[in-house]
């Protein structure tokens, strides 16, 4: 295996501006990939779900074990759709956020399909930056059935996620009446009452750490001019839970809260946990050859972001690495990515798949299926 990220391909779909709504944009980096994979004639189709494109490339009838990724990216100047290098940094739209990752991904599965490992998946979604759910969120009930474990290059760094917090947004709507802006007295200020609800929600809600739930506002809607009593008003909370036995209790104060100022508030969608106990054994393998590579060991961390992970792990229960590669600054114009680190991801990736499928090694093969029936067991 070269010992080298592809860096032509990368500039490639860099210079594609592939933003989550701009399904043309998508759709012409996803062929760009297609372009790659049928050079090497493995199985590879582009498909939509509602309008939104996403690609496919191995048999999904002897795959078991899915590369998860995503072509598309947050907005950025024109500037930043050249992907740039700086010794060994290389800066750009989705260097790190996972244009890199992906292509770091696509090496290895293609030398273990060469080399005739067809247990392995490639996938690339069009819609993680917005949810995902027209992306992986379909493609778990319906393409990934057979899926026994998979890998999403898709963390902060190249240590290992074991625990992301569920997104869990709700609009809050506060009604008032309307009056005019220099006699306040004669109406009531749906945004004031909102604004004060919110601010006791955040107050219940809002840990303040990494390690804990978090709550913030993030949008806040209200009135049509400079001088009228706001009679409507509406806010977006983002609510970041950790633990899936909070849910109840935190429905119930936010019920409590939003009766308290005269509120109602309403799910934009449903929490959705991820988490890989520190013993699974597919991490386990997956510590082993990256201390093998690196001399080091992973650091298992949790993170407040989410990810199209979530879905693997609410439909199919499977056991899911959750890793990436060193850089800084995601969604930032100074987005960067360390190209050794790429490079090793492909390493570690390519040497993880032949020991968990290598047909030479029959050991090897039970070894995986014993893994995985023990991950069952483990969950049941």
């Amino acid at each position: 295996m070269k010992n080298s990220i592809n860096l032509l391909l990368l500039k490639k779909i860099i210079k594609i501006p592939s933003l989550s709504k701009s399904h043309n944009q998508c759709l012409l980096a996803l062929k760009v990939i297609k372009k790659e994979i049928d050079n090497h004639q493995i199985p590879c189709f582009v498909k939509f779900n509602n309008n939104v494109p996403f690609l496919i490339a191995g048999d999904l009838k002897k795959a078991r074990v899915l590369f998860l990724s995503h072509i598309d990216v947050v907005p950025a100047n024109t500037e930043q759709f050249n992907l740039k290098r700086k010794g060994n940094k290389i800066f750009g739209r989705g260097v790190l956020d996972m244009k890199g990752p992906l292509v770091a991904t696509l090496g290895p599965f293609i030398k273990l399909w060469q080399t005739g490992q067809k247990q392995f998946l490639f996938a690339v979604t069009s819609d993680e930056e917005v949810g995902g759910f027209n992306g992986t969120a379909l493609l778990t009930k319906t393409l990934f059935k057979n899926i026994k474990a998979a890998i999403v290059p898709d963390g902060t760094g190249d240590d290992l996620i074991i625990i992301q917090k569920a997104p869990f947004h709700i609009k809050i709507q506060s009604t008032g009446k309307s009056a005019h802006g220099s006699k306040p007295w004669k109406g009531i200020n749906a945004a004031e009452n909102l604004s004060k609800c919110c601010t006791q929600i955040i107050g219940n809600l809002n840990q303040n750490s990494l390690e804990s739930t978090t709550a913030t506002l993030t949008q806040f809607h209200s009135g049509h001019t400079t001088n009228t009593v706001p009679a409507k008003a509406i806010a977006i909370i983002d609510i970041r839970i950790k633990k899936q036995s909070e849910v109840t209790d935190l429905i119930k104060k936010l019920d409590l809260i939003t009766q308290k100022w005269k509120c109602s508030w309403k799910k934009i969608d449903e929490p959705l946990f991820f988490k890989t106990p520190k013993n699974s054994p597919f991490l386990k393998i997956w510590i082993a050859v990256f201390k093998k590579i690196t001399t080091k060991k992973p650091l298992l961390k949790t993170e407040s972001g989410a990810s199209d992970a979530r879905f693997l792990w609410e439909d199919l229960k499977i056991p899911v690495i959750i890793t990436s590669v060193i850089g800084g600054r995601a969604h930032s114009k100074h987005e960067w990515a360390n190209i050794d680190s790429l490079t090793r991801l492909s390493k570690i990736i390519f040497e993880f798949g032949l020991l968990i499928t290598n047909p030479k090694t029959k050991a090897s093969q039970n070894i995986f299926n014993d893994k995985i029936r023990t991950w069952t067991t483990l969950k049941n």
